[in-house]
């Protein structure tokens, strides 16, 4: 049988026994049909990977106990993609391909050239899950619910750096950007780019206008686009 991959709390592991709850244990008894006995690949967002075997399945929950651990990941930079909200499900694809690269966390905003104003937070935490468990992430990348642009700009300052897209940009390349900190966001505007207004706004926050080519891409390119060069550039998808 294939060993499957679950995501738990790192408190949800003590003195070499894993204890699965909530969503995942549902996946693992009712979809996966796991019994006593099987093996599973634990992560909790530290890097490291747990081969474990079941042990016990109870009513609403499973433990595991660890054969084996290996670090198989580490992150030297945390990059948060604040994108904004795109039509007939857009965002989806953006947040699958930002996980499968390793982003850290998405946070969809508001802004006025949005064409949608409706986010299921839970629909994408689900798309990001089962993306992680895909490309095989040891890291579990988060998804936000919808802010508004202003409460996008207050989250500035919890960061060391902060790039944004946009097509006005003829001279900072997004691959010449060189971080301060280890926290840095990337900000990438829905169909239609930002305003003038908008633009002029998120400068004067902080953030450092970035060009991404000669092309103008969909909103949901330019995010992927955007990270992967970003990721490089931090040498954040090096093998290791």
């Amino acid at each position: 049988m294939e060993i499957r991959r679950f995501f738990v709390a790192q408190s949800d592991i003590s003195d070499g026994v894993v204890t699965l709850r909530g969503d995942e244990f549902a996946h693992m008894t009712r979809v996966l049909r796991y019994r006593t006995g099987y093996k599973a690949v634990i992560c909790a967002n530290d890097g490291i990977e747990r081969l474990c075997t079941v042990e016990n399945i109870g009513r609403d929950s499973a433990t595991l106990f660890v054969d084996k651990s290996e670090t198989v990941d580490r992150k030297n930079f945390e990059l948060t993609l604040f994108a904004g909200l795109l039509k007939n499900n857009k965002l989806d694809f953006a947040v699958q391909k930002s996980v499968e690269l390793g982003v850290d966390k998405i946070v969809p905003f508001l802004s006025a050239n949005c064409a949608e104003t409706k986010f299921s937070c839970d629909r994408s935490r689900k798309i990001a899950l089962e993306a992680a468990k895909q490309c095989g992430a040891a890291y579990l990348s988060e998804v936000g619910e919808l802010i508004a642009f202003g409460e996008m700009i207050n989250c500035f300052k919890y960061f060391d750096d902060v790039v944004f897209a946009y097509e006005a940009e003829k001279k900072n390349r997004i691959s010449d950007f060189n971080p301060t900190g280890k926290r840095i966001a990337v900000v990438i505007g829905p169909e239609g780019g930002f305003s003038a207004e908008e633009a002029e706004i998120i400068k004067n926050s902080g953030a450092k206008s970035v060009s991404l080519g000669r092309r103008i891409l969909r909103a949901e390119t330019a995010s992927i686009v955007a990270c992967a060069l970003l990721l490089d550039g931090l040498g954040e998808l090096d093998c290791r």
